[in-house]
């Protein structure tokens, strides 16, 4: 009809997310609204009563009882829900190609099957290699969350049988404690070969202080030495005696690689003095000012290294002893790297020991992921 207006209608996106979507995402995003039963069942809660619905993989689609799914035979709101869990567990914030060792051009292609559950499948678009990355670290099925959860409940105090029923009750996973002292050992190891090549920028001011500690019902000797101003733990090491020649191979770890004025805050023990003089004829370029003191108010004193050696016991008294020597050096090579890279400090901040020291950043919120992944990156081929 000539001269009527026509009505504009604005034209739909091409990948806007449906209604039903938004709200699984909206689900997914609410705690305690997800419980995993096993890699292929799952209970999701209604969002207008006190129901659970059975969301499950039947072996071609998804499947949910609401009666939504039940009467249109479509994705409902509670599958998506499951779908965005799943994806944020298998989402890495960095995912290399294993042939060229690249990042930026790595595009998703689907998920496959595996014992665990889906797996992100993906390719590289300038090599053309397709990789399927379950965690981002090498050998493991589990999710990266799982094992970084593992980790970090180890060394904020929690047993390895109360850090297994933890991940039984709120992710689905069983696990053997024996899995996660492992876990432990083998990143452990791994990141200590990573860390050893860094070189934090420290002051000239150092505390040392030694403790002692339950080893298989006797008790062994826990040497610390750590900067005043960044406190980062420059060196520790775990010995049965208390005498010149350890005190020595403690002190040379960091004096050794430093030049110029430094001053070292001890206590009274006389193996400290011993091997400050030895240390002194090896590094002729270090001027090492040798400080005693036990006050614990007074400027040099040793506190810090003092409020340390109270977080350690701590830590100790929950596992009531070390097992023994091969476990305690695992347990304090872990326990410094934990002090470091993870922690955070109200001292500093909220910042890490390795922040102030400007030796290592974590990229992303998940410190244990971001400092796994560094371990594990290979040099990209040129």
């Amino acid at each position: 009809m000539a001269g009527t207006k026509r009505r504009r209608i604005k034209a739909k996106p091409k990948h806007a997310p449906s209604i039903t979507r938004l709200r699984g995402f909206e689900i997914a995003s609410r705690p305690g609204q997800i419980r995993r039963l096993d890699p292929w069942r799952y209970l999701v809660k209604s969002q207008s009563n006190s129901r659970w619905y059975n969301v499950s993989w039947n072996k071609k689609i998804w499947m949910c009882t609401c009666p939504f799914n039940a009467k249109t035979h479509s994705a409902c709101k509670h599958i998506y829900a499951v779908l965005e869990r799943i994806t944020n567990y298998l989402q890495e914030s960095e995912v290399l190609c294993p042939s060229c060792g690249r990042s930026h051009l790595i595009v998703r292609r689907g998920y496959y099957k595996s014992r665990s559950g889906l797996v992100q499948r993906y390719q590289c678009k300038r090599c053309g290699a397709k990789f399927g990355a379950r965690t981002g670290f090498n050998d493991v099925k589990y999710a990266a969350t799982i094992v970084t959860t593992a980790l970090d409940l180890y060394f904020k105090g929690l047993s390895l049988r109360s850090i297994a029923d933890h991940i039984n009750q709120i992710h689905g996973y069983h696990l053997s404690h024996l899995t996660i002292y492992r876990w432990t050992r083998k990143y452990v190891k791994l990141i200590v070969q990573y860390t050893n090549q860094l070189q934090p920028k420290v002051s000239q001011k150092w505390h040392v202080d030694e403790m002692r500690v339950n080893v298989n019902g006797g008790l062994r000797n826990l040497w610390n030495l750590m900067d005043g101003k960044t406190r980062y733990l420059i060196a520790t090491q775990i010995t049965r005696t208390k005498g010149t020649q350890e005190a020595k191979r403690l002190l040379k770890r960091g004096i050794l690689q430093t030049d110029g004025q430094l001053t070292l805050v001890s206590d009274g023990l006389p193996s400290y003095e011993t091997a400050v003089r030895e240390i002194k004829k090896l590094a002729p370029h270090v001027q090492i000012k040798h400080i005693t003191d036990r006050g614990l108010v007074k400027r040099n004193s040793n506190n810090r290294l003092e409020r340390f050696n109270g977080t350690v016991r701590q830590r100790i008294k929950t596992m009531r002893g070390l097992d023994n020597t091969k476990s305690s050096k695992t347990f304090v090579k872990g326990f410094s790297t934990y002090y470091n890279y993870i922690r955070p400090h109200m001292a500093l901040q909220g910042r890490t020991p390795s922040q102030v020291a400007k030796t290592w950043r974590a990229k992303g919120t998940n410190r244990w992921q971001s400092l796994i992944r560094a371990s594990q990156a290979k040099p990209p081929r040129h």
